[in-house]
């Protein structure tokens, strides 16, 4: 079945359930889930569930294995694409600024919305995303950037937001403009005026990808060649009272009234027809009347409110009426309102309760009272309940009400809550809860990064070193490597306890293995065992050596190899680690791949592989049939050997995966060589021309000299001139569509001729 003309997941699962007669509470119950999980699914917010979890519907709504094919079609959705924020409420009184815009986005390559704080810069960049959108191929990318601390994280922001990872040796600029080169886009960079080094990060991928139109929304103009400023204005009178009529019946429940008119015009004037404070005093007609709420402005807002005069009137107008909307708060509503400043890209009720020190109850009342309020938004698109605040309401809570010596207080319990998220959940990685594991690691990245920062920062090394050597697997998976090596790097020094030091090492070469620096990674992995033999520490010594040993296969010293999985397993006697046993027989296959014997390896991987699948991690199960379905490849078994790569590419996709997904793709080609799919193959070896060039991967040796052979006979098949356009095809498939080309969804005819 063609992807694009499946049933989408959430109306089959519905149509399923009640084929079988169970209500949602009935389906939760069988399948050993949450009935919220069970709506979500079926409405449609959450699209993608995990294999875990869909396999417990599958088996509680007893499908049959006729309907799996389509079961699994109806997920075959892509993964990577880029996701325009979702918005509490729609655009209001903008109409003709989004036709501007758009005419401007027609003729222009760069457009800056430029504008004071509060006056809809960000909501009017998505209102022209959404309607713009189709008309670039490549859709739009939107990077936020105002959670970012420094200037160095502008393109790795970009980079992630259109799926690549900080692998590869290469440099990411020269990996992002080589990506952004063939590929038509808008870029949309918001909150520039937070890291300046946006202005050139922009100047340059305009240069290096002519397809790409840039959208911006700053403070301040990026002053850089090719840039159209707009400045966005403030709302006429009639915009404005219609903006506060609407917000008004939101939060009340009812219209404003015919006399309520002239006193919204009042209002609205007052506040500088600036859309964001309307809104904040809007919120409060669900308690205030309009008259009320003029008579308080008039004497908290134009009178006794705070704040420096030395500022334009329209940002004056806005921190004041935060402060008013400030002052209006209850003692614990203001005290929480300071706390969630300090989170980076958002936060959970769980974060906030921990963070705010709050019982659940209280954490739900207080953030019902900030989101009446507007002081805070949720966000729809989440799955768990997730909240953010404005950046411009950030920046006036931030400046003007933290208590003195309550920063500090904030950063460290932000600080200490994340690192034990990370060592909480970092389990979750090896066991059937990885891709959610994963994801609730992702969705707070800005946080950890900035929990992290300031745990170094206080010299708390050993919490740092082993949050982070914990889950080193999230950071290899999801492809942020620049931060914990530079972490590396920075804590250790000569008077570094052993323990820590072995783990920062371990940290800073799994940092490096991924990216191709093989010789170096292979550097820390003997220091880092080194110093976990001084620690004593067993264990961990066993999967340093583990990963040692990986470093070598790439190095191509088989020997070396064997040699380190012997130590490992004889430092693992008496733990029983199982993850651990089962890398070692892993490690052993690499070993019998590199002298040859592949009917050995094939043997090591059957025998092991069932445990691997028994404990559901998802990582090691896409390893292990990734390798074994290559040796099937090469034995001849093409048959189960399109079983196990189909699998495996599957899987790490759904982990996006990249550095994985390379391996697999490679392996996918070469099995299509060898049972004559020249076609297809040579579209998936362009694909993984793409993959190398943007994260380094490189297999093994001896996979890329067979590898080598099945490219030369896909080029005498088809010819050079063939091969080489369909290869160039292949570097121009998404990431969604090189899995559904490489799992036999889509056909290889049918993209070669698009």
């Amino acid at each position: 079945m063609d992807a694009d003309s499946a049933e989408p997941f959430g109306p089959m699962l519905r149509r399923l359930r009640e084929r079988a007669g169970f209500t949602q509470e009935q389906l939760a119950e069988r399948a050993g889930i949450s009935t919220n999980a069970v709506s979500a699914l079926e409405r449609g917010i959450r699209s993608r569930p995990y294999r875990h979890t869909r396999d417990a519907l599958a088996d509680a709504l007893g499908i049959a294995a006729v309907e799996r094919a389509a079961w699994e079609g109806a997920l075959s959705v892509p993964v990577f694409r880029p996701r325009l924020p979702a918005v509490a409420s729609p655009i209001l009184g903008r109409e003709s600024q989004i036709d501007l815009v758009l005419r401007r986005l027609s003729t222009e390559r760069m457009v800056t919305l430029t504008g004071p704080g509060g006056v809809g810069k960000t909501r009017l960049a998505l209102a022209v995303s959404e309607r713009i959108g189709a008309r670039f191929a490549d859709g739009v990318i939107f990077v936020p950037l105002a959670a970012l601390q420094e200037g160095s994280d502008v393109l790795p922001a970009i980079a992630h937001a259109v799926g690549l990872r900080e692998l590869g040796p290469r440099d990411v600029r020269e990996v992002l403009a080589g990506h952004l080169r063939a590929r038509r886009a808008l870029l949309v960079l918001d909150n520039a005026e937070h890291v300046p080094d946006a202005a050139g990060e922009a100047a340059a991928l305009m240069i290096a990808a002519t397809a790409i139109v840039v959208l911006v929304t700053s403070r301040a103009p990026l002053r850089i060649h090719g840039e159209h400023m707009h400045p966005v204005p403030l709302l006429t009178a009639g915009e404005g009272g219609a903006l506060f009529a609407a917000r008004a019946a939101q939060a009340s429940g009812h219209p404003l009234g015919d006399g309520d008119r002239s006193v919204v015009a009042e209002l609205c004037a007052r506040l500088d027809h600036l859309p964001l404070a309307i809104e904040l005093v809007a919120a409060r007609t669900r308690l205030l009347t309009p008259v009320q709420l003029l008579a308080r402005l008039d004497a908290l807002v134009l009178g006794t409110a705070g704040g420096p005069r030395d500022v334009p009137a329209h940002q004056r107008t806005l921190r004041d009426t935060v402060r008013w909307s400030y002052d209006l708060l209850d003692e614990e509503a203001r005290t929480l309102l300071r706390h969630l400043a300090g989170f980076r890209g958002g936060w959970t009720l769980p974060a906030a309760m921990a963070v705010g020190e709050l019982s659940e109850t209280e954490a739900l009342d207080l953030h019902a009272t900030l989101l009446d309020n507007s002081l805070i938004v949720r966000d729809t698109a989440s799955g768990e309940p997730r909240f953010r605040m404005l950046e411009t309401i950030r920046a006036v809570v931030l400046e003007h009400l933290s208590a003195p010596g309550e920063a500090d207080r904030l950063r460290e319990r932000h600080a200490r809550y994340f690192c034990d998220r990370m060592t909480t959940i970092a389990p979750l990685l090896w066991d059937p809860r990885t891709a959610e594991a994963l994801d609730e690691l992702e969705s707070d990245h800005e946080n950890l990064r900035a929990a992290m920062r300031h745990l170094l920062a206080n010299g708390a090394l050993s919490e740092v070193a082993a949050a982070c050597a914990g889950s080193w697997l999230y950071w290899v998976i999801r492809g942020h490597l620049r931060d914990p090596l530079h972490w590396a790097r920075t804590a250790l020094g000569p008077g570094t306890e052993p323990a820590v030091r072995a783990r920062l090492q371990y940290m800073a070469g799994w940092s490096l293995l991924p990216r191709g620096h093989h010789d170096e990674a292979a550097r820390w992995f003997e220091a880092a065992a080194g110093s976990a033999r001084d620690a004593a520490a067993d264990a961990e010594l066993a999967w340093i050596l583990l990963s040692w040993a990986h470093a070598e296969v790439y190095r191509g010293r088989p020997g070396a190899a064997a040699e380190l999985l012997a130590s490992a397993a004889a430092a693992l006697d008496g733990h029983r680690d199982v993850h651990a046993l089962s890398c070692v027989a892993i490690g052993y296959a690499h070993v019998a791949i590199a002298g040859g014997s592949m009917a050995e390896a094939d043997a090591l991987l059957a025998a092991q592989l069932p445990d691997i699948e028994a404990r559901g991690a998802q990582w090691p199960i896409a390893v292990a049939l990734g390798i074994q379905g290559r040796v099937a490849a090469v034995l001849g078994d093409h048959a189960r050997a399109a079983k196990l790569l189909d699998r495996s590419v599957r899987i790490f996709g759904e982990l996006q995966d990249t550095w994985g997904m390379a391996h697999q793709l490679t392996h996918l080609a070469d099995a299509a060589a060898l049972q004559g799919d020249h076609t297809r193959a040579a579209l998936l070896y362009g694909a993984v021309d793409e993959l190398a060039h943007e994260v380094g991967a490189q297999v093994f040796h001896v996979w890329q000299e067979l590898s080598d052979r099945c490219q030369a006979d896909v080029m005498s098949a088809l010819g050079v001139d063939r091969c080489t356009r369909l290869r160039r095809r292949g570097r121009l498939l998404s990431v969604a569509q090189v899995v559904e080309l490489a799992t036999g969804s889509r056909d290889a005819h049918t993209v070669a001729s698009v």
